[in-house]
């Protein structure tokens, strides 16, 4: 399991370059520590224990108003992991724009998102974690793929 997470943690650096500019992160990211995206994985620090693989991270896909992203949650059903895009390219965009759907949909079942744990590398957003004051999880699976 190391060496795949050492293969992972060098395709992505050599795929992403050396970028020393901070992630672009949405408003309710803002202040929180980022976790990174190469060194987190399905037990570490989330516990994701529902649609998460050790190599590629959040399985589930879902549809959210036309924006395809994955997600992965824990045993609890508070926490999702959203990643919004493809490996390199608009990443930050995607992931973005996923997170605020997500958002929305949660708003719109009087969900409380209690924090946001932005989960990027070398400058690029790959996802986020959010965390709700109740369980939520079992509604993406209205959104599936």
């Amino acid at each position: 399991m190391k060496k795949i997470i050492a293969c992972m943690s060098l395709a992505v650096i050599t795929l992403t370059g050396c970028v020393s500019a901070p992630a672009i992160r949405v408003a309710d990211a803002e202040g929180i520590e980022a976790v990174s995206g190469i060194s987190m994985g399905c037990e570490n620090p989330f516990k994701l224990t529902r649609d998460c693989s050790g190599f590629s991270g959040p399985t589930k896909s879902i549809n959210l108003n036309g924006h395809k992203v994955k997600v992965a949650g824990n045993e609890e059903q508070t926490i999702t992991v959203i990643f919004g895009g493809k490996l390199v390219s608009g990443v930050t965009q995607a992931t973005n724009l996923g997170y605020e759907l997500l958002k929305r949909e949660l708003s719109n079942r009087n969900i409380k998102i209690l924090k946001v744990t932005p989960i990027e590398s070398s400058g690029l957003m790959f996802g986020y974690a959010v965390e709700t004051d109740v369980p939520h999880y079992q509604i993406w699976e209205d959104y599936k793929i």
